[in-house]
Order: structure tokens, then sequence, then C-alpha cells
């Protein structure tokens, strides 16, 4: 008779604590998995911009959007070569509003935004947003409000004492890549709110009370411009000597 000598198996078997200590490893690195889940990323077409998202249903419209986003800030002289990360994720760390759809960093050229079931569930309570309910539309535009502040950071004179600049491109940004029909109803939601008639109109003050309507008095006052593109570069020069 032959006998079987199958050490490897013994020793698993002679040592129950080592079994169960490599079953807590395994157990471990399955929940680190379902804690940090993969993500996918792809280059939206014509651009730059990568886009990084857990599911696929998760970038809809943002890839269409921001291209427009990239034509009207080009069109307005703000342009940028340099890549851009946008990234949709479930939660977004704010010391000031626990309730941020989007956000950027100006230094590492990133974009973050909430995924749209993320977002619909931050505004449950309130159901509205720039006046109207929440749409994959209106969503998308929250993109391009947020890429419009990481492009527009590299033109920005430091000497500007105030971030209303910065707000007035994104504000512009957003309503003008966002679909038609959607911004007639911002509008019409905002009928009574005038034009800004100048830039020493623009307070900051006003803009943290109530963004939704700077940014439709900016929008207002960027239609009524003659030549959009040069105030533009003066509003981003703001206190640097020619």
């Amino acid at each position: 008779m032959v006998k079987s000598i199958l050490p490897r198996q013994k020793t698993w078997c002679t040592f129950p604590g080592l079994r169960i200590m490599m079953i807590s490893i395994m157990l471990s690195i399955s929940s680190v998995g379902n804690l940090y889940p993969q993500t996918t990323s792809f280059v939206c077409n014509n651009s730059t911009v990568t886009f990084e998202y857990q599911n696929d249903n998760d970038s809809k419209c943002l890839c269409s959007t921001i291209r427009s986003a990239l034509e009207f800030l080009t069109s307005i002289g703000l342009e940028i070569n340099d890549s851009i990360t946008v990234r949709l994720v479930d939660h977004i760390n704010s010391s000031i509003d626990n309730n941020l759809i989007g956000s950027y960093n100006q230094l590492t050229h990133e974009v973050f935004v909430l995924t749209y079931d993320k977002t619909r569930e931050a505004v449950k309570a309130n159901k509205m947003i720039l006046g109207i309910p929440m749409t994959e539309d209106l969503w998308c535009s929250y993109a391009a409000h947020e890429f419009a502040h990481v492009v527009s950071s590299r033109y920005l004179s430091p000497h500007i004492k105030t971030h209303t600049a910065g707000e007035y491109v994104a504000a512009v940004t957003q309503l003008s890549v966002i679909s038609p029909d959607t911004r007639e109803k911002i509008l019409a939601r905002y009928s009574d709110i005038d034009a800004y008639q100048s830039r020493a109109e623009m307070s900051e003050l006003y803009f943290l009370m109530d963004p939704n309507k700077f940014a439709v008095k900016c929008y207002k006052h960027f239609l009524s411009l003659k030549d959009p593109r040069t105030f533009i570069e003066e509003l981003v020069r703001e206190g640097t000597k020619n």
C-alpha cells in the first residue's frame, strides 16, 4: 500500500489558528474592495478632460456638457490645454456646506461632482435647485460650473479682492451650456430679477446670500454686453497694472 503524503494540507489542518488568520486576511481584502470599488475612466472626445466614475449610468450628459463648456470658455478668451479630471463621487467634504453638489481643486485641476442619485438625495428636502426641479440636464450643468472655475482660475488676477469674478464666469458658463428649455424655466422662475448694470454692482455679500439670483443677474448682464470677450478679459485681470 502506498501512503499519500500531503504535507501542505496536513500543515494547514494542523494549525487552525493559521487558517483563521488567512481567512481573516482574505475577508479584509474583500472588504477593502467594497470600500474602494473600481472606477471607470474615459477621455471625452476632442478634449483633455478625463471622467472617473463607478457606475456606467453616472456619466449621462457630462461629456457633451463639458465639451460645450470648453467651446463657450474658449469663445470668451479662456482656453485651457491642460488635463482636467472630473470625478463623480458619493460625498464631497466641506467645512462650510454639507450639501455641495460640486467642488473643484485649482491646484490639481480636479472637479468633483456628486453622482446624479446622490444629488437627488441631497436636494430631496428642497426638491428645487436654481428654482426648478432637479433634472439630468440641470445636474450636468453643475459640472460645467465647477469646470469653469478650474479654467478661469488660470486667468484670475491674484489682486482680485473678492471671488465674484470667478463666480461670474462659472455662472454664465453654466447657464449658457444648459439646454434652452431648462434655461428658460430658470429665467422664468427669476423673471423679477434684473441684470447687473455694472461690475461695481456685483456684491460678494449678495452672492453669499442668494447664489441662484446672483447667477441669473450675471447671466442677464452677460447677455446685455456688446463685447463679452473684452469684459471677461478686464474682469479676470482686475487689479493688474498694465
